[in-house]
């Protein structure tokens, strides 16, 4: 497994100043911001030559439209995905994280034919048949993450993430499991993981609260333990809140994570 953080939480002016820093603490990667990724995509390239963090993956970036009742919307979100799947295979990161939607459905419920629910999921696929087919041409992939019920009525638990994945069978598509979503959605977050790791692609850490790991309670222990079980290798990056000006944060919590490993 792999240690990784988001960019906005690392130290650091500029972008070499984060991989300096990230280098130093024993962190293995770097979740790239989508936003900067296209506007520094150049500078973003120089500085991974002259550094041995790797990048890890790409983060938003785009419209959350995939699920609108406009087309004009959904059309835009699919090309800002595929610019973004573009630079995620030219930088060699593993792929670009998805979030359908946030807040409640925008489609209509359109019963007894179908409801919105079960519209929004043939209108999610359709897409994902285009989109993982660019993402395996630029050698890259489509990463799926379920939220928590606060944020989205639509994915909310690994299993519906995962189900959607076996529909569309294609390695361009994997699924994202968040500690701190699964903390409020799983019933048990080990057995989850155990149980639905078929398509499992990347690890978002946050404790219990949304903070760094090491401020809550969430038992990593367990859950390091069935990743091993289960042979993950991948990416565990964090996405949670950090102590402001504190230059040794994210170092104590990688110390702590590894402890539990």
């Amino acid at each position: 497994m792999k240690f990784a953080s988001q960019e906005g939480l690392v130290p650091g002016d500029q972008f070499a100043d984060k991989l300096t820093y990230l280098e130093e603490a024993g962190y293995d990667g770097i979740e790239l911001d989508g936003v900067k990724a296209k506007t520094q995509k150049a500078a973003i390239k120089r500085a991974f030559q002259k550094s041995s963090i790797k990048p890890a993956c790409i983060c938003g970036g785009y419209s959350f439209d995939l699920l609108s009742p406009e087309k004009t919307a959904r059309d835009k979100t699919v090309e800002q995905l595929k610019e973004l799947l573009a630079i995620s295979g030219e930088l060699e990161a593993q792929g670009v994280i998805l979030v359908p939607i946030f807040g409640p459905a925008q489609l209509p419920d359109l019963s007894p034919w179908k409801d919105a629910r079960e519209l929004e999921e043939k209108l999610l696929i359709e897409q994902l048949v285009t989109l993982t087919e660019y993402a395996k041409k630029q050698g890259t992939e489509i990463i799926l993450e379920p939220l928590n019920r606060y944020e989205t009525h639509f994915l909310n638990r690994l299993q519906q993430a995962e189900a959607i994945c076996n529909q569309i069978n294609s390695p361009g598509l994997s699924i994202l499991a968040d500690l701190f979503h699964m903390n409020i959605e799983e019933t048990n977050m080990t057995d989850s993981i155990d149980k639905y790791n078929q398509s499992l692609g990347y690890v978002h850490l946050a404790d219990s609260n949304r903070l760094l790991p090491g401020k809550g309670h969430t038992d990593f222990q367990s859950i390091f333990t069935k990743l091993k079980e289960i042979k993950y290798d991948g990416w565990m990056s964090l996405e949670c809140g950090v102590p402001d000006n504190n230059s040794t944060a994210l170092r104590t919590s990688l110390e702590f994570m590894k402890e539990q490993m």
